[in-house]
């Protein structure tokens, strides 16, 4: 898989931190980057579940 490939990308879109940080904050969209617990080796993000960024690494 090529560093940049999202893993799930059916969710890209809607879920995913990369394009959250585009959107306007909310306390739904707040949650997803508290205690994080992974990395994207993409673009940086951290976030609390894996399933929120393209290619997860464990913090």
């Amino acid at each position: 898989m090529a560093e940049k490939d999202c893993i799930n990308p059916e969710e890209h879109c809607a879920l995913h931190a990369c394009q959250l940080t585009y959107k306007e904050r909310n306390p739904d969209i707040e949650k997803l980057f508290e205690n994080p617990r992974f990395v994207c080796t993409n673009c940086g993000a951290q976030v609390h579940n894996d399933e929120n960024v393209c290619n997860p690494r464990p913090i």
